[in-house]
């Protein structure tokens, strides 16, 4: 399994700054679901291991941060990192969009869109994205195919 990107150092930065133990983030991880142990927190931290998608999005409502500050991305620059920006799972995505989960997590690993319009549409209204966005994470230009509607729920696709 892929793991998100990581800051060790912002995740410590995070807890101490709200005066919690490691031991008070493994309980109120546990308490949300996410069953962790303290050994997992001192690892994330020293950089030996990081947390997985559903214990990083957790570890940021324990810590009161963004995702995209424990990953130490000031912008999400690829599609990747603006799903995980919010908070979705490659499946849980895909689904979201008509996709098959497979061709979802294929477009992240190489980077590229292939969707259709309806997809794309979908995919922009999901992860909070332009059209200008999308074609700079995918490095693809930024047109409107024929089945891509030029307006979503009253906002213009710019």
């Amino acid at each position: 399994m892929n793991r998100p990107p990581f800051s060790p150092v912002v995740a410590m930065s995070a807890r101490q700054s709200l005066g919690l133990s490691p031991q008070q983030v493994t309980e109120q991880m546990n308490a949300c679901g996410v069953p962790v142990d303290i050994s997992m927190i001192h690892a994330w931290e020293v950089g030996e291991y990081g947390p997985t998608e559903d214990e990083l999005f957790v570890l940021a409502d324990v810590l009161w941060c963004r995702t995209t500050e424990l990953m130490d991305v000031a912008e999400p620059r690829t599609l990747a990192e603006h799903r995980l920006a919010c908070r979705l799972g490659a499946a849980k995505l895909a689904h979201a969009i008509g996709m098959p989960t497979a061709d979802y997590e294929r477009a992240e690993q190489r980077n590229t869109w292939t969707g259709d319009g309806r997809q794309t549409a979908a995919l922009l209204r999901t992860l909070n994205l332009t059209l200008p966005q999308l074609a700079r994470v995918t490095g693809q230009p930024g047109t409107p195919g024929p089945d891509l509607p030029t307006s979503l729920g009253g906002g213009l696709l710019q």
